[in-house]
Parts: structure tokens; C-alpha cells; sequence
């Protein structure tokens, strides 16, 4: 097995930076997708009094068939007996975003859109499922926080490079065909270039416990293990339940942040809020980065702390911005606070991993993200049904409580912390050999 043991510096960054390119790809796919494609197409194929309604319905039934595969995929891939169990599947999983992306760009009708969002959310996660079991197969621990800092940073510029070039030809050419070649081309290049860097990697280090892929398979037997995996492992169980309510409440933001810029500031408020989205991101970037080398020389819950903080202000403050440019300055802390917690909730997430279970757990976490963007949807519901009786309180009551859901994740997590304290003075008690 190929571990890395060397200090951080700059072979250290190629590294993990080889490993995590595929999240660049990712990102700057589904964030052109979630906050313009589908928003767009949706407006076209939907009623126009029901467009929201349209995006939650989509988000709802293709985010939730899809986040099923991914634990599958990912105890599939722990369960191969191979040397090479991850990389395969980010090739697979690209070989089935293709033809999604094909059904949901020549769309002629609305289930044909759901269709075509439900494959390619299919093919993500497959992918998904291996490539981000690469940390904790390939980093040692005390370099996990950094390792997590590199993967979101990655995944945050591939947010900018997405919302520039996707919006760049949509506002240039029209043309919904050429956007989506250029996202295939993007997710497939990085995928590809992720693929050839990284060493071949498996949980076979424990192989006896990942089992075989018949039992890989086996729902009763998949359902009873994650629920002894949730059971036995405290942090992971608590990681993933913060990580869902601060999704819950950031995923509105994106999910219907277009419609929102229209409604107030005009259609011609798209153009300007991509490039300042591309500024927030990159503040993002410099947080995720130095969030991640902080979580790991002092406690990973502090920073999760300050970063729910800066989000969850972000969140309250955008529903009520008066202008375009205090809406850009909380869409930046909104990134700041997104940034910051990803790259530390993913390490943290990681200490905690069941051996030879790793890529089937990090799918459990994923279920927390991915079914967050599920319950998300339904937020669609609540904003079309506001608008029809109180248009001018829609988006202060759509954000405000997003905000107010962002923050509550502040209560698993200090229960957390509250643990770690307690193990720390426990070892401070004890008496010396």
C-alpha cells in the first residue's frame, strides 16, 4: 500500500492534489447544473407559476434514487478483491454520466429532464464513491486535515472555473448543447487525469472485513453493518448528522439562488452575480485551505464552529440584501463558511473510519450531503407557495430559515467536542506507568 509519511511541503501538495483533482471536475460540473442548467431548463419545460416546484421535484427524485448507489458502489469497491478497487469506478461512473448528460441537454419534456438528472447523478456517485475512499487509503492521519484542505480547495476552484466558463458560453452562445460538452469535458479530464496520477489503492489492507462482493450486495446485510457502523463509531455518527444540517441549510442558496437574483435585482443580475460568485469562491479558497492546516494543530470543532457561524450569518443576511453588492458580500461569506467546513467535517469524518469499510462509509457520509440536497428540494414548494401570498416576504423567509437550519449543526457538533474533552482530561488523569 502506498502511504504517504512526509512532512507537509510540496511534494506533499502534488500529491494531494493528484488524488483530489477529480473533485475539481465534480464541482464544476454540478455547480453549473444546480444553479443554471437545470434552474433554466426547468423554467422552460415547467409552468411558470410552478418552476421552483419543478427544481425541488427534480432535486428531490433524482439526488434521492441516486444516493442509494453510492454506499453500494463504495462496499462493492472495498470488497474487491483486487489491488487496483477505486479507480475503476470513477471510470465507470463516467461511462454512465455520458448518456444522462446526453437525455438531460435534449430534453423534449420535463420526465425526460428528471430522467436524464437521475443517470447522471447515478454516474457521479458511482465515480464518488472510490474517489473520495483516496484520503484515507493514501494519507497518514496527522495529514488528513491538509489533505482535506487540498480536495476542497480543488473543488471550490472547479466551482469558479464551472460558473465562469458554463455561464460564459450559456450567456454567450445560448446554446445548453455546448455548455454541457464543455462540463463532460471538464468532469471527464479531471476524472481521467485523477485516474492516471494516483496509485492503485483498496481497503484490502483488511480485506477479511470488507467481505465478499455477493455480500457487498446483500441490502439486509448492507443495512445491518451500516447500522452497526453508526452504532460503534460516535464522532462519524455525530459528523454526519452536522454535516447534514449545515448542507440542509447552504443547499437553498445554490439550489435557488438564480431564481432569487432575478426576482430582486433583474435578469441581467445573472452576468454580474457569476463573476462575484467566482470572488467569493476564491475567498473560499484561501479558507478551506487554511481551515484545513488549522484542524490539524488544534481541535477539528473550533474551526467547524466559526465556519457554521460565518455560513449561517451569510444565509440570514442574502434573503434580506437591499442591493446586488451586500448580496455578493454574504454569497462571500456564505463560500467562506462552506469552504471551511467541507475541508474540516471531511477530516474529521476520516478519523473516525471503520477499517476496511472505508469507502462504504464515507458513502453513509455522502447520504448526509446528498440527502440534504434531497430535502432541500422541498423548499421549491415553500417558495412558490409563499410567492402566491406574500411575494414580497419569499426569499427573507427562504433564507432565514436556511440560516437558522445552518446554525443548529452547531449542536451535534459540540457534543463532539464535549467528547474529545472529556477523552483528553481522561488521559490527563491517568497516572504514569
Amino acid at each position: 500500500m502506498h502511504r504517504l509519511r512526509t512532512m507537509l511541503d510540496w511534494p506533499a501538495i502534488r500529491f494531494f492534489a493528484q488524488i483530489n483533482l477529480f473533485g475539481l471536475g465534480l464541482l464544476g460540473f454540478w455547480t453549473v447544473i444546480d444553479t443554471l442548467l437545470l434552474p433554466d431548463m426547468a423554467a422552460r419545460l415547467a409552468p411558470p407559476t410552478l418552476t421552483a416546484s419543478a427544481v425541488g421535484l427534480i432535486s428531490v427524485v433524482g439526488v434521492g434514487l441516486a444516493i442509494l448507489v453510492q454506499p453500494v458502489a463504495g462496499r462493492v469497491s472495498d470488497a474487491l478483491q483486487r489491488d487496483d478497487a477505486r479507480r475503476p469506478f470513477i471510470i465507470l461512473g463516467l461511462g454512465v454520466l455520458v448518456p444522462g448528460a446526453v437525455l438531460f441537454g435534449w430534453s423534449p419534456d420535463f420526465w425526460a429532464l428528471l430522467a436524464g438528472f437521475t443517470v447522471m447523478q447515478l454516474g457521479t456517485n458511482i465515480a464518488q464513491a472510490a474517489f473520495q475512499a483516496l484520503i484515507p487509503d493514501l494519507v497518514d492521519e496527522h495529514q488528513r486535515g491538509v489533505a482535506s484542505g487540498v480536495k476542497n480547495l480543488l473543488s471550490l476552484l472547479g466551482a469558479a472555473i464551472g460558473l465562469l466558463g458554463g455561464a460564459a458560453i450559456h450567456t454567450l452562445t445560448g446554446s445548453t448543447a455546448l455548455t454541457l460538452l464543455f462540463l463532460l469535458l471538464l468532469i471527464g479530464a479531471t476524472g481521467l487525469a485523477t485516474v492516471r496520477w494516483s496509485p492503485p489503492s483498496h481497503a484490502g489492507r483488511h480485506a477479511e472485513q470488507a467481505g465478499s462482493i455477493r455480500a457487498a450486495l446483500d441490502v439486509r446485510r448492507m443495512i445491518g453493518e451500516f447500522r452497526n457502523v453508526l452504532a460503534q463509531h460516535r464522532t462519524l455518527r455525530l459528523a454526519i448528522v452536522t454535516q447534514f444540517l449545515f448542507m440542509l441549510g447552504t443547499y437553498p442558496a445554490q439550489r435557488f439562488l438564480l431564481l432569487f437574483l432575478r426576482d430582486r435585482f433583474g435578469n441581467q443580475a445573472e452576468v454580474r452575480a457569476s463573476i462575484g460568485g467566482v470572488g467569493a469562491i476564491l475567498l473560499a479558497v484561501i479558507g478551506a485551505l487554511a481551515a484545513g492546516a488549522l484542524s490539524d494543530a488544534m481541535p477539528r470543532t473550533s474551526v467547524l464552529m466559526a465556519a457554521i457561524v460565518t455560513g449561517g450569518a451569510g444565509l440570514i443576511v442574502i434573503g434580506f440584501s437591499p442591493t446586488l453588492a451586500v448580496a455578493g458580500l454574504a454569497g462571500g461569506l456564505i463560500a467562506i463558511g462552506l469552504g471551511s467546513f467541507q475541508a474540516v467535517n471531511w477530516a474529521l469524518i476520516t478519523d473516525d473510519l471503520p477499517s476496511g469499510q472505508e469507502a462504504a462509509a464515507l458513502g453513509i457520509a455522502n447520504i448526509a450531503t446528498a440527502g440534504a440536497g434531497t430535502a432541500a428540494g422541498l423548499f421549491g414548494p415553500l417558495v412558490d407557495g409563499i410567492n402566491a401570498v406574500f411575494p414580497q416576504g419569499t426569499y427573507q423567509t427562504l433564507f432565514g430559515l436556511a440560516g437558522c437550519i445552518a446554525l443548529l449543526s452547531i449542536v451535534p457538533l459540540r457534543r463532539i467536542a464535549a467528547s474529545s474533552s472529556s477523552a483528553s482530561q481522561q488521559q490527563a488523569d491517568a497516572p504514569a506507568d
